[in-house]
């Protein structure tokens, strides 16, 4: 592997973990805008149609895609969520949302569930941007908020009012 693509996915690893994405089940809580944001400015510039989405104040999910070039070629989503679900700080050794490399490891909540996958979707679709590559299908690249209470907030949502983007029809 590139050193410098697992590098990047680190650094956007520990910068989502710092952002505590903490959804507690409630409307107000989650603030997923803050990694939508993160993966946003990481993702921006290099030729990715780039769409956000708010369910509710602060509960923004995020899109991104490289078109196909068949319009009868079916899409792919890599679909990953940005919050986490609540910790207590108390049972840990090390600060929950420090995202601190240690030995290797990257060390946090959401570290190994999910936002390791989701920074790790957004590199690959950043590479595959920058590299001119054109699938036959859309290839789309779901940041969505709320997968830890329900998704009412993330892909419910989006599922029931941009349909076209989770990969589906």
């Amino acid at each position: 592997m590139d050193q410098g693509r697992t590098a990047q996915t680190v650094e956007l690893l520990q910068q989502l973990i710092r952002n505590e994405c903490v959804n507690e089940g409630t409307e107000a809580s989650g603030q997923e805008i803050r990694n939508a944001d993160t993966l946003g400015d990481y993702l921006d510039g290099v030729g990715l149609d780039i769409e956000t989405f708010d369910a509710a104040p602060g509960r923004r999910t995020l899109a991104a895609k490289i078109e196909g070039h068949d319009p009868d070629a079916p899409s792919l989503c890599l679909n990953g969520h940005t919050d986490v679900v609540p910790v207590t700080r108390a049972g840990w050794e090390r600060d929950p949302f420090g995202g601190e490399l240690v030995d290797g490891e990257v060390w946090g909540r959401g570290a190994v569930d999910m936002l390791n996958l989701t920074s790790s979707m957004a590199v690959a679709i950043r590479h595959l941007a920058e590299t001119g590559f054109r699938p036959a299908g859309d290839l789309i690249f779901l940041a969505v908020a709320d997968e830890e209470s329900g998704s009412a907030y993330g892909a419910r949502w989006m599922a029931s009012l941009h349909r076209e983007l989770t990969g589906t029809t």
